[in-house]
């Protein structure tokens, strides 16, 4: 059987019973989250690397928190992915509110405008997971500070399926400080200003998802060479002034 068939029935049947599966610890142990997990943890990382840069998915990710402290009780309250095919954006994406299970505190919604009454019912992080683990897929992550994002999704996927994102990662606040040569610790803002792209939804999750993509397609056209792989772009990001 083709193993994106597979994958898709696996998260077929998970969406279809999730509703009837009771306690983050019975999770692992309903047989088609473990199988899912078995497929997710057998990803092929070297392969994707090796794929030349213009031939590979990425999908670029941006959330909204409750907080900073994704270890702290801070949890999601937004999600928005978009995917690219090589630099260019394919139209299909991917977005959601987040029920967190908190209170969202009001110097939080200050930032990003999302609400309490917004999000009372939306799905929880668990009830999407199968989704958004869909989408991204075998792809190759793309984010500004991308760290801080995967550490709320990982959280996550350590509490139901003990593991957590394997894919490769591309941080665009990185590709700028190699393409710069400037050292130090650049906000979404600073590194839009300066690659001239227009964020119009600054802090909603689509918005800022967004720029990031449009920051990555202007700083990796500078980077990219002929027959440049995904590896290539992933060690030239920390490789700061390498221009």
């Amino acid at each position: 059987m083709d193993p994106k068939e597979t994958f898709n029935q696996l998260l077929t049947h998970i969406q279809t019973n999730f509703k009837r599966r009771k306690g983050i610890e019975r999770w692992l142990t309903e047989p088609h989250w473990n199988a899912l997990y078995h497929f997710y943890v057998q990803l092929d990382f070297a392969a994707i690397i090796c794929q030349p840069t213009e031939k590979t998915r990425f999908v670029v990710i941006d959330t909204e928190t409750t907080g900073w402290h994704a270890y702290s009780g801070d949890e999601i309250v937004s999600i928005s992915m978009l995917e690219m095919q090589g630099l260019q954006l394919t139209g299909r994406e991917y977005q959601t509110l987040i029920n967190p299970g908190r209170p969202i505190p009001p110097e939080t919604t200050a930032i990003h405008g999302i609400k309490d009454e917004d999000v009372k019912n939306s799905p929880s992080i668990p009830e999407v997971l199968q989704d958004v683990i869909e989408f991204i897929g075998d792809s190759v992550i793309v984010g500004h500070h991308i760290n801080f994002d995967l550490r709320f999704f990982n959280k996550t996927m350590q509490k139901i399926m003990l593991c957590k994102f394997i894919n490769p990662w591309i941080d665009t606040m990185l590709l700028y400080t190699a393409h710069s040569g400037r050292m130090g610790h650049y906000s979404l803002d600073e590194v839009a200003s300066i690659c001239k792209v227009e964020n119009l939804a600054r802090h909603t999750a689509w918005g800022d998802a967004l720029a990031t993509a449009k920051i990555f397609q202007r700083i990796a056209k500078h980077m990219l060479k002929p027959n440049m792989v995904v590896s290539d772009l992933i060690r030239i990001q920390h490789e700061v002034g390498h221009f």
